[in-house]
C-alpha cells in the first residue's frame, strides 16, 4: 500500500469516527436536555426521572443506584476525548496555519468556514467547560433532583458555567450535525443546503430556550 493510499485511509477513518461520535454525543445532548427540562412540569417529574435514570425499578427500596449516572459521565467523557482527538487533527493549532485560515476567510466570504470557525470556537469552550459538569454530575449523582441541582446552579453558582456550557454545546452540536449531513450525503444544491442551515438555526434556538427555561425553572427550589 502506497502512503498516499494508506494517509487517506487514516484521514478517511478519521473524518467517519469524528462524524460518528459527534452525532451521538449530540443526540445524546439533546435527549439530556429534554430530561433535565422536566423540572418545567414540576418537581415530582424531575425526581421520576432522576429516579428512572437510577434505576429505581430494579432496586427493592426504590432509591435506585446512583452509581449508574457516575457511569454514564464516564462514558460521556471518554466519547467526547475520542471527538476531540480524532477532530484536532483538522485545527489550526500553530501561528502559520492560524495566519492562513485568516487570510482565506477574509478574502474568500465563505458561510460553512465561517460555521466551521464558530464550531471550533465552541469546542474549545465545550473542552473547557465540560469535565467541570461531568466531574460535578458524576462525583456526587445522588444529588440530582429538584433541591439538590438547584442549590448546585444558584446557591453554589454553577450556573456560571452552566450557561456558557449550554450556549457552546447547542451551537456545536447544530453546526456539527449540518455539517455531517452536507458532508455524507446531502443534496449539495444551495437550495437544500440553505434549508438544512435553516433547520440547524431552529434546532439551536429550540434547544437554548429549552435549556435557559429550565435554569430558570430550578431557582424557586434553591434554597
Amino acid at each position: 500500500m502506497s502512503l498516499a493510499k494508506k494517509n487517506n485511509n487514516v484521514s478517511g477513518w478519521l473524518d467517519m469516527s469524528q462524524s460518528v461520535s459527534g452525532v451521538i454525543l449530540a443526540l445524546f445532548l439533546w435527549t439530556h436536555l429534554v430530561l433535565v427540562s422536566s423540572i418545567l412540569l414540576g418537581a415530582d417529574a424531575m425526581t421520576f426521572v432522576a429516579r428512572t435514570m437510577e434505576l429505581s425499578f430494579l432496586s427493592a427500596d426504590g432509591h435506585g443506584y446512583p452509581w449508574v449516572v457516575s457511569g454514564i459521565a464516564i462514558l460521556v467523557a471518554l466519547l467526547a476525548l475520542i471527538h476531540v482527538l480524532v477532530a484536532v487533527h483538522k485545527m489550526p493549532l500553530n501561528l502559520q496555519q492560524q495566519r492562513a485560515l485568516r487570510q482565506q476567510m477574509s478574502v474568500i466570504h465563505h458561510d460553512d468556514t465561517k460555521l466551521w470557525v464558530w464550531q471550533a470556537i465552541t469546542g474549545v469552550g465545550i473542552f473547557l467547560l465540560l469535565p467541570v459538569h461531568l466531574w460535578l454530575i458524576g462525583s456526587a449523582p445522588e444529588t440530582i433532583g429538584p433541591v439538590g441541582s438547584a442549590d448546585r446552579i444558584w446557591n453554589q453558582g454553577v450556573w456560571m458555567v452552566y450557561l456558557p456550557l449550554l450556549l457552546c454545546v447547542e451551537l456545536h452540536a447544530a453546526i456539527g450535525i449540518y455539517r455531517v449531513a452536507i458532508k455524507w450525503g446531502a443534496k449539495r444544491a444551495i437550495d437544500a443546503r440553505a434549508r438544512i442551515k435553516k433547520i440547524k438555526t431552529i434546532v439551536s434556538v429550540v434547544f437554548v430556550v429549552i435549556g435557559l427555561a429550565s435554569l430558570l425553572a430550578f431557582l424557586p427550589y434553591a434554597s
